[in-house]
């Protein structure tokens, strides 16, 4: 199979990992009055985007590259664990990560899935989002550059669609954000690719300490 259709799987909203329950701070942004315009908006998802870029990018490449060595996958998925000190961020990277290997056993004919799935049965791994993602594509024969780009939509993609379930925009607007929004992700790609696990860091404070205060929200659409 070609590693475009692949891809189009792969990176398809209907591939099941839980992405559907989390706003990545979106909800609390709105309901806390951090975003009145849309201008904002864009601010707040570009901020995310960042903080994907210096913070996770590290941990997929990671998982990329080490996908084969039990041992490392272990390693980064607990340096994983200890940096994402939001809790809030840490349940949806967990949900996320292992409903991602679930859902890879299940479609994909590769026993390298059902190795990590028995990692995560066995409690080896938390199994954080970005690690079992590097994985994913390396085993589904993803090039590296495919397997960035990829997990960076997937951001973009989760916090605008976030807004249009909130109804805060509408999904045309949503749209043209989206593509507007997608000129950003080969600049942050550029600035932290070279960036390890060590050098992982949150750019954009603000946006981590929002989304810290989702649980405390009276009423709320979205898991994490």
């Amino acid at each position: 199979m070609s590693e475009l259709l692949t891809t189009l799987q792969l990176a398809d909203s209907a591939f099941p990992t839980g992405g559907f329950s989390y706003s990545m701070g979106l909800e609390a942004a709105f309901q806390q009055g951090h975003i009145k315009g849309i201008k904002q908006f864009e601010n707040f998802v570009v901020g995310c985007l960042e903080n994907s870029g210096s913070l996770m990018l590290p941990f997929v490449i990671s998982g990329y590259e080490h996908s084969g060595d039990v041992d490392e996958i272990q390693q980064y998925d607990s340096l994983c664990q200890a940096c994402l000190n939001n809790h809030v961020e840490n349940r949806a990277s967990i949900r996320q990560g292992n409903a991602l290997i679930h859902t890879s056993c299940q479609t994909f004919v590769d026993s390298r899935f059902q190795r990590l799935e028995k990692l995560l049965e066995d409690g080896k791994v938390k199994g954080h989002y970005s690690v079992m993602y590097g994985c994913t594509c390396h085993y589904l024969g993803l090039s590296k550059s495919t397997c960035v780009e990829t997990f960076l939509f997937g951001v973009l993609r989760t916090v605008v669609n976030s807004a249009v379930r909130l109804t805060t925009i509408g999904s045309m607007q949503a749209q043209n954000i989206q593509f507007k929004c997608l000129q950003y992700i080969p600049d942050i790609i550029e600035r932290n690719i070279s960036r390890t696990v060590d050098d992982a860091c949150i750019s954009n404070p603000l946006i981590d300490i929002i989304e810290n205060t989702h649980d405390n929200l009276f009423s709320r659409l979205f898991h994490s």
